[in-house]
């Protein structure tokens, strides 16, 4: 065990970490939890915003101005429920279809009781808290029903749907409807209703909650990042990047680029435009690294310049090399042992041989250097690279065309992850096409 000595500051005296106190507790599953809510709920957990097609619907039923805001959300067990339910209130119990867990809806009293005598052509006038009559319970579940069919639009196709199962008056009326073990995500809303205000609570069960999770390669999470980013170009307009034109690329180990010297070559398997002969091509436009996919561009020469033409966008990059998806496994063709040198002392086997202190650590540096034959890079051949912004790559479309600041003839562009090492000019060796390196970066 390694005890380490205190810290000390300038003055002397020991540092001590500052711990903080009196701070909610919450676990990883109640985050995940509440990042699900996300998906049933997105204008709820983004904005705070209720959708607009329940405004609209409750604004037409009630004839007056309605708003409705989250306040907050809340992870708990169903042991602690009766801590945000009141004694005395109006709860619909609702079933998700087709799963048997209950969720709650309650709607305070008073504003209950102010929609109601909206409803019934009354002034809205405040009136003394007392429970709902069966009359005003059926009134409000008639409210409730109208919701949940004007909510249902914006919800995502595959949660499951919400049917009222009955009316309850308080939470001693809920006992045994939902499991004790049960985790509930508690949302509290801020509803006004005219001139009157209160709150309305929805109760979700954990397992609506587990099930409302796209795979990540769904259309709907395509579509969610789509919406978030044209909902923030604004911050996005400044966030410089660079858009990449590659023409080629060739995997190389990190100890061969290390040791890349100037007018070395490397080979290139095949090229998908010739910029050393002038002529056009294709090319894969990659934003940043370019992981998350890449737009496929003609490529033509217009008074000397390269112009790239955008004739496709894909979305979703190929596996890493070397990774599980790549096919891997089998040793390189240079990768076998060299058979053993019978002429040379082992120092292993030689008796009497004394490895001292600097051997060892020249052995040890040599095999960690030795490791990084086991890291595959990829050169890319670039033909050019423009910068562009956020905004800009949000709003990019088939058929946009980009100079590529880059005059035909003129050496291309080598790099790693996104970050030029070297530049080089096309040769031909042997019928096979290469960069010899002209200069290296940094």
């Amino acid at each position: 065990m390694l005890i380490k000595a205190p810290a000390f500051s300038k003055s002397g005296r020991a540092w001590r970490p500052f711990v903080f106190s009196n701070l909610e507790k919450v676990s990883k599953r109640h985050a995940h939890l509440v990042k699900n809510l996300e998906w049933m709920l997105p204008s709820v957990r983004s904005t705070g915003e209720v959708s607009s097609s329940v405004r609209k619907r409750l604004q037409e039923m009630l004839e007056e101005q309605v708003s409705v805001q989250a306040e907050y959300v809340h992870v708990v067990p169903m042991s602690q429920l009766q801590h945000y339910i009141g004694e005395t209130t109006f709860l619909a119990v609702l079933t998700p279809q087709p799963n048997k867990t209950r969720g709650l809806l309650e709607v305070e009293l008073g504003l209950a009781h102010h929609a109601i005598d909206m409803l019934l052509g009354g002034a809205g006038e405040a009136v003394a808290l007392r429970p709902l009559t069966d009359i005003e319970e059926g009134v409000m579940t008639y409210v409730i029903i109208e919701v949940l069919k004007a909510l249902s639009p914006s919800l995502d196709p595959s949660l499951p749907k919400l049917r009222i199962e009955g009316v309850v008056r308080g939470f001693n009326d809920i006992q045994g409807l939902i499991p004790e073990h049960e985790n509930l995500a508690v949302v509290q809303l801020k509803a006004v209703f005219g001139g009157h205000a209160g709150y309305v609570r929805l109760v979700i069960p954990e397992d609506v909650l587990s099930a409302a999770n796209p795979p990540t390669d769904a259309a709907v999470r395509r579509a969610r990042r789509a919406a978030d980013a044209e909902a923030h170009l604004s911050r996005l307009r400044n966030v410089k990047t660079w858009l990449r034109a590659e023409i080629g690329n060739v995997e190389i180990s990190a100890a061969d680029l290390a040791q890349l010297r100037e007018r070395d070559v490397v080979l290139v398997d095949a090229l998908t435009c010739r910029p050393d002969q002038g002529e056009g091509g294709t090319a894969k436009l990659k934003v940043g690294l370019g992981r998350a996919g890449h737009l496929d561009a003609e490529i033509a020469v217009e008074d000397g310049r390269y112009l790239a033409k955008v004739t496709g966008i894909n979305v979703g990059g190929p596996p890493p090399p070397g990774g599980p998806d790549d096919g891997g496994g089998e040793p390189a063709p240079d990768a076998e042992a060299a058979p053993p040198d019978e002429d040379a002392d082992d120092e292993s086997t030689t008796p009497g041989a004394i490895r001292g202190r600097d051997d060892v650590e020249d052995a040890q540096s040599a095999g960690g250097a030795d490791l990084m034959n086991d890291i595959p890079l990829q050169i890319a051949v670039e033909l050019g690279r423009v910068s562009t912004t956020a905004e800009d790559v949000v709003a990019l479309k088939v058929g946009h065309v980009f100079d590529l600041n880059r005059v035909a003839g003129e050496p291309l562009d080598l790099s790693v992850n996104g970050k030029v090492v070297a530049r080089g000019e096309l040769v031909e060796i042997d019928g096979n096409l290469g960069v010899r390196i002209l200069s290296l970066a940094g």
